[in-house]
């Protein structure tokens, strides 16, 4: 069974930095509540499908754990870069997904026969990864007047160094959009206007 069909989330790590998230229905600061973890679950539920969709259809690597794990984080990234953008009182429901994510990679190295005496190490060394690349994600984003530093960022942690104008890239970025809006919308109200495969 591929570890990402397993997620069974227990555990909580370490904090997002400059984090924001709530449900559509929430108020700003003093209202109403963030999304339940149902609500998170399913959400990443979806990211996961997702992933599973594109490794299997085959990127020209190795789909397996290292592959899954970095296309996660990319679409992770995303979806967290839009939650803050919606607004300060969406802070708990990033905080959770990222939780979440940390929950799941956890059980699926279980599943994996990890143990527990090596799975500390294990998992530091993954949120290590997974705050990295996030960051650099985040980053690039912001880098309006240079849009090829996404792709700098995305061909050095998916595509093993390739080069930036791998025609991949292009796959990669292009669900993004769609799937971002079709995940978060139901929750979280976002820009829809989208432009050159971003959402603005």
């Amino acid at each position: 069974m591929s570890w990402f069909n397993r997620i069974s989330p227990k555990k909580q790590p370490e904090s997002i930095s400059g984090r924001g998230i709530s449900p559509r229905s929430g108020h700003e600061e003093g209202g109403a509540k963030p999304l339940s973890r149902e609500q998170v679950l399913a959400i990443h539920g979806q990211v996961v499908d997702r992933v599973l969709q594109i490794t299997g259809a085959g990127l020209g690597i190795e789909d397996n754990f290292s592959l899954r794990f970095d296309v996660m984080i990319y679409f992770i990234s995303a979806l967290l870069r839009h939650l803050h953008a919606a607004g300060r009182s969406h802070a708990a429901t990033a905080q959770l997904l990222w939780d979440i994510t940390f929950e799941g990679l956890e059980e699926s190295l279980r599943d994996r026969g990890v143990t527990d005496i090596r799975m500390a190490s294990r998992m530091r060394t993954l949120l290590q990864d997974a705050t990295g690349r996030r960051n650099a994600y985040l980053a690039a984003w912001e880098q309006t007047e240079r849009p090829e530093a996404i792709r700098v960022v995305m061909a050095r942690n998916i595509f093993n160094g390739a080069d930036a104008t791998d025609p991949r890239i292009d796959a990669l970025q292009a669900q993004l959009p769609a799937f971002v809006l079709a995940v978060l919308n139901p929750y979280v109200l976002l820009a829809t206007t989208v432009e050159n495969g971003a959402i603005i």
